[in-house]
């Protein structure tokens, strides 16, 4: 039996969300670049049953880089998401799970943050563990949440202002 292979859509309600989030909260989100940032639903499939993660995120890397950067697309990461998942949440799991995705980008291009607990110690701080099953979950797009920053995943403040950002110059278009 032959694998689906999954069949993908934009999701600009998300990227939105994204900018929003980068907007509202610089400090905590401080080495996101939502330019480079797609979100992708599933629209062929279901999120598999023992599958707990609502949304993952992927660098874009290797000959898929390649292609972007040969073409002028800006993307360097993707968020990928189940559109039947992604209907039925609220706005403020949207916001959250969104935000939950982005504090995986750190300070090396292409490479992700992994969780400092099961989860975020940031987002457990003032969410709560089960903070993505909680029915009065605040919308951080409405409501501003001030998170703890010494909380931020991966953090060197120090050489903030050195950070690089991924421009694709080690690929060299010849005529």
């Amino acid at each position: 039996m032959s694998q689906v292979e999954k069949v993908h859509s934009r999701v600009e309600e998300a990227e939105e969300i994204i900018a929003q989030l980068c907007e509202e909260y610089p400090e905590a989100l401080w080495a996101v670049n939502q330019n480079l940032i797609a979100v992708l639903g599933v629209e062929n499939k279901e999120r598999p049953k023992n599958s707990k993660k609502l949304a993952t995120i992927r660098p874009v890397k290797g000959i898929n880089k390649s292609l972007m950067i040969l073409n002028g697309i800006p993307i360097r990461y993707v968020v990928e998401v189940y559109w039947d998942d992604y209907n039925a949440w609220n706005m403020a799991q949207k916001s959250a799970i969104m935000f939950h995705e982005l504090l995986h980008i750190g300070d090396e291009i292409g490479k992700l943050v992994k969780h400092d607990l099961m989860d975020f110690r940031i987002m457990v701080d003032k969410l709560g563990v089960d903070w993505h099953k909680d029915p009065n979950l605040p919308n951080l797009l409405n409501k501003h949440i001030d998170f703890d920053l010494s909380f931020r995943p991966n953090v060197n403040i120090e050489n903030i202002n050195d950070l690089k950002v991924d421009t694709g110059d080690e690929i060299i278009k010849t005529e």
